[in-house]
Order: structure tokens, then sequence, then C-alpha cells
């Protein structure tokens, strides 16, 4: 079994570090449409050189390109990684193909979908559900009973308010809150929000 991540950016070696962390021996190597020399001591091959055994990681920040990247290579066998350091609560439900990384909290009853990822010191709380493809950067802190739809992009720092279990706080569809933003309401899909509390950035109420 060889571990396959698929970009060479920040995201992409940042995995290999996890893997290399949590399976010393592993066999890894990195994939690009352009190919090229070893990264990091790594070999480096296009996508035609996947083995059908291989484990991939799409390593890729953007949700969109990560899901198209998914529907292009299609049926595979995806790998799922969680860092040494994070805390993952048994009750919680991790995606096909989804990346933890150092530091990250998941806790009880959260449930992330496929080839999600939530990066460094990032905290979900209890009752939390995660679409697929959703990106969430460093340092995120979103409270219980929030509800994220698929191909949404959470920006480093931002903070989410809790729902309540009669009704979630929802972030729809594609959308994107800004580094730093705090959301207090729903956010609409393929939207952006911005700023404290997050506004649209189309609201012309919207602080500077």
């Amino acid at each position: 079994m060889r571990w396959a991540i698929f970009g060479t950016g920040g995201m992409g070696r940042e995995a290999a570090d996890i893997v290399r962390r949590r399976f010393p021996d592993a066999a890894i190597v990195f994939v690009t449409d352009t190919g090229g020399g070893p990264v990091q001591g790594l070999e480096h091959v296009m996508p035609d050189a996947l083995r059908d055994d291989d484990l991939v990681i799409l390593a890729i920040g953007d949700p969109q390109l990560r899901f198209g990247l998914r529907e292009r290579l299609g049926e595979r066998r995806y790998g799922t990684i969680v860092a040494s350091s994070a805390i993952v609560a048994p009750s919680a439900v991790i995606g096909e193909g989804s990346i933890i990384c150092e530091g990250s909290i998941v806790n009880n009853d959260v449930r992330v979908g496929q080839h999600v990822i939530v990066n460094v010191l990032s905290h979900l709380s209890h009752d939390c559900i995660m679409g697929d493809f959703v990106t969430v950067s460093p340092r995120v802190s979103c409270n219980g009973w929030v509800e994220i739809d698929d191909k949404v992009f959470v920006g480093a720092g931002a903070v989410i308010r809790n729902g309540v279990p009669a009704r979630r706080l929802r972030v729809g569809v594609g959308a994107t809150i800004g580094a730093g933003a705090v959301v207090v309401g729903d956010v609409v899909s393929h939207t952006t929000v911005l700023g404290v509390p997050a506004r649209s950035s189309h609201d012309p109420h919207r602080q500077p």
C-alpha cells in the first residue's frame, strides 16, 4: 500500500508530514498533473502513475478544485488521515478522504463529510455537521449545533456562533467565510461574508 498525496503546495506537504508521523514506514508519493523531481525527499509522479491500491489524499485547499479533482479521478481508494496530536471524540464520524490536522479537536457527535480539511488548531464543537469538500482553515472555532453544507470555505480564525438543537445555525453550499469573521446567523449559499459580525460582502451596511 502507498499513500498518494495530490498536491505539492502547503496543504500537500503538511499532509505528507501527518502521514510520516503516524506511519513512519509508509510509502508516500506526491501527485500533480505536471510531475517533476522529488519534493522534500518524496517521489513526485503524474496521475497516470497511480496504482489501483494507492490510498489517495486530495490535499488541495480550495473546495471547488478539490471537488473537481475528485470528479476527474473517479472511484479510487481514498485515504483518511488524522494527525497524532488531533483529538477526535469516539462518537465523532470522519468521512472518507478527510484530513484532520495537528492540534485540531473534533468533539462529541460531530459528523465530518468526505474530503474535508480541518486545518491546524481548529475546533468543531458538539453536534456539528460538516458536508463534503469543506475547508476549515487554521484556528477556526465552530460552536455546537452548526451545519456547514458542501464546498464551504472557512477562513483562518473565523468564529461560528452556536445554534440550538431545534434549529442549527446553517452555512449554505459553496459559501465563503472570511478570515477572522464572526458568524452570528445563517449564511446564504454561494455568498461571501466578512467582518464582525459577519455580513455579506455586497451588503451596503457592512462596516469596512
